[in-house]
């Protein structure tokens, strides 16, 4: 806001700076916040300053000092707050529920002058700057210097104005004309007496009635309940609703028609924000179509139908949808699909990033069948979202690609295996168990089986066996030569020998030989042999034949106790086996 030009200032004599002093400290300070004591302070100052032209000559230095109150106070106001509304009451001014201006006296009190001329609310934005503050000032000034002028009123005086950063709203009221003012009924010199009759349109109150009607009562038809019933039903006020939008928009065609769309979109939207909040799809997507068959003849209007149209996939509206969905709801409706589809602009993102945040499992399941609909034609770009994002949403993007792109699928697989997120690992496992034996799946299930998180390497090590991965054998049996006196846990020798025996029984057989029938004196002592006992041993519970129980002995009998008695579990499972029973 512009500082006020300067001018020849007349220095204040003695008599107006006593006047001065009283005028400042005539009005009470209201407001319990800083917001509302600053607000106050605009509105002393606006009063204050319409005032003192009554008092002052316009050079007088007193209009100065109330024009630099007037300016600093606005200026503080909207630099520190923003936007000053007011609710205008008949002697007090209302901001942000909190009463910021009080004056009783009808000749001074700045909330009178603006409620008796009909302004309810009025609202300076910020980009106020000062010229616009001092023609807010000239009106409130005119309307001061007399009550009933023949000029025109605030509310009309406000419209001339014509601001840009000053709104208000006013009601109509029905005056009568100064010479009938006061309520005195003039005489036609009939004996009759004129009275001011109202336009017709005026909002009069309703008429008294001339009788009473007794209560009694009365059996209502259960057809009339189910109508009452269905007027409140969100269903039939969607209906209503969406009848009148369309009203509107099909009122823009009329090349009479002054209004354009831009002038729809508030209600537009809120008509929007209620059929989606209420999970009122097909209403949402003729809502939608209305809006993209509405005529649009300016720039301006254009931006705004493709602005409304976009809200009804944006970020915001498939939350809202999404949160309303039951948790048995295993897709989205087909409406739904259809503006995705009609409407311009990334939506695969936007449902991305929707992914991301939600919580809940039905809306996980819903978001993530919507983003389905783009693998085919954008894979190579979910497939870029997955490795770029974070895990929980790494995770849900790989179910995506798993039903619908198994090649995709695999080339993000490869990308996650590195990741030490558990869920990260499972979600890749879930993925390559579905794929076809193969390289590259080989691949990533040996490395999810010897380096994955401690419950993903069992799991791992099952599907090669299942799968008897030939590719798989020579790199599970090295690692357990190597690890075997060093971090492998039991567990994990005993997963490693069933995987080696259901790979290749023969090539198995040959490394258990030598380990359960050590050679040489030392080798049954060597670091980490105890382990590769158990790995064969645990291989062998599957094997028939002699054999296999004579290795399982030979370890048993110079075993120390703990592996004793892993030996002797595995020979009674065998035997169960053998008898047809369950291990």
């Amino acid at each position: 806001m512009s500082t006020p030009p300067a001018e020849t200032e007349a220095p204040l004599s003695e008599t107006e700076d006593v006047s001065l002093e009283a005028e400042l400290h005539a009005e009470v300070s209201f407001g319990g916040t800083p917001r509302g004591q600053a607000a106050n302070a605009v509105l002393q100052a606006l009063s204050r300053a319409a005032r003192s032209f009554l008092i002052y000559e316009p050079t007088n230095e007193a209009i100065r000092i109330f024009l630099d109150n007037l300016r600093k106070s606005a200026n503080t106001f909207i630099d520190t707050y923003g936007e000053l509304q007011l609710e205008i009451r008949p002697f007090e001014l209302i901001h942000n529920g909190e009463v910021v201006y009080l004056d009783r006296d009808r000749e001074r009190s700045l909330a009178f002058r603006l409620y008796r001329d009909g302004v309810r609310k009025l609202t300076l934005r910020p980009g106020l700057d000062w010229q616009e503050l001092l023609k807010l000032l000239e009106v409130m000034s005119i309307r001061y210097v007399g009550v009933r002028q023949t000029e025109d009123d605030l509310v009309v005086l406000l419209w001339k104005a014509a601001f840009s950063h000053i709104a208000f709203e006013a009601v109509e009221g029905f005056v009568a004309d100064a010479e009938d003012e006061g309520g005195v009924a003039q005489s036609s010199g009939t004996g009759a007496v004129v009275h001011i009759s109202a336009p017709p349109d005026f909002d009069l109150p309703l008429p008294v009635r001339p009788r009473i009607a007794p209560v009694r009562y009365r059996v209502v038809p259960q057809a009339a309940i189910d109508e009452l019933l269905a007027e409140d039903d969100t269903q039939g006020v969607a209906g209503l609703a969406l009848h009148l939008a369309e009203e509107l928009l099909a009122a823009l065609a009329d090349p009479q028609e002054t209004l354009t769309f831009s002038d729809l979109a508030s209600h537009l939207n809120e008509t929007r924000e209620f059929v989606f909040s209420e999970g009122h799809m097909a209403a949402s997507l003729q809502l939608a179509y209305a809006a993209a068959s509405a005529d649009t003849r300016d720039p301006k209007s254009e931006a705004a139908c493709l602005e409304f149209l976009q809200s009804f996939v944006s970020a915001h509206a498939l939350r809202r949808f999404l949160h309303s969905v039951s948790q048995d709801a295993s897709d989205a409706p087909h409406e739904l699909y259809a503006m995705l589809k009609a409407i311009p602009g990334d939506h695969l993102k936007t449902l991305v990033e929707v992914l991301g945040t939600e919580q809940g499992e039905a809306s996980r399941r819903v978001a993530r069948r919507l983003i389905e609909m783009y693998v085919k034609d954008r894979g190579d770009e979910v497939v870029s979202y997955i490795l770029n994002a974070p895990d929980h949403l790494a995770c849900e993007l790989l179910r995506v690609l798993r039903h619908s792109d198994l090649d995709r699928t695999l080339a993000a697989a490869k990308g996650l295996v590195h990741r030490g997120d558990h869920n990260v690992q499972l979600g890749v496992l879930t993925a390559i168990e579905a794929m076809p034996d193969g390289p590259e799946p080989v691949r990533i299930l040996l490395q999810l089986g010897m380096s994955g998180a401690e419950d993903v390497r069992p799991k791992a090590l099952a599907i090669l066996a299942a799968r008897r991965s030939a590719d798989a054998f020579a790199p599970l049996l090295t690692k357990l030569k190597r690890e075997a006196s060093g971090r492998l846990s039991n567990s994990e020798a005993e997963s490693i020998g069933q995987t080696l025996i259901a790979i290749d029984t023969n090539y198995a057989l040959t490394a258990f030989r030598e380990w359960c029938r050590p050679r040489g004196l030392l080798a049954g002592v060597l670091p980490g042999h105890a382990r590769l006992q158990r790995a064969a041993v645990a291989g062998l519970a599957g094997v028939p034949g002699e054999e296999a129980e004579a290795l399982i002995r030979a370890v048993s009998d110079k075993a120390g106790s703990e592996l004793q008695e892993f030996c002797t579990q595995v020979m009674v499972r065998r035997r169960r086996i053998l008898r047809g029973g369950r291990t």
